[in-house]
């Protein structure tokens, strides 16, 4: 499955839609999965979509990821460290739509 993750800082929903509409083209017809988090700062120790990705990534059960910008995952470079290692691990690309 092909994971796709948003994350804004507000309840902007223009911001959300902005995201989308940068990742969807990466996804074609393939089945994949919205990992959401609105009004979410990286700083936040709450990362409910991200845990949620992570633990799928785990799992086995995504098999790419596609996000709008690095940034998304998150602004701390240790934390988007650990996450692309992660993905490395795993074999699961990381496509940046930005």
């Amino acid at each position: 499955m092909v994971a796709v993750f948003i994350r804004t800082a507000s309840h902007d929903f223009r911001k959300t839609e902005k995201q989308m509409e940068s990742c969807m083209p990466h996804v074609k017809n393939v089945a994949h999965k919205v990992y959401i988090e609105i009004d979410v700062k990286t700083i936040d120790s709450d990362r409910p979509g991200l845990s949620q990705l992570i633990a799928d990534i785990e799992a086995g059960l995504v098999n790419k990821v596609i996000c709008h910008s690095a940034e998304r995952i998150s602004r701390n470079p240790v934390e988007l460290g650990k996450f692309m290692q992660l993905a490395t691990h795993m074999n699961v690309p990381l496509v940046f739509a930005e």
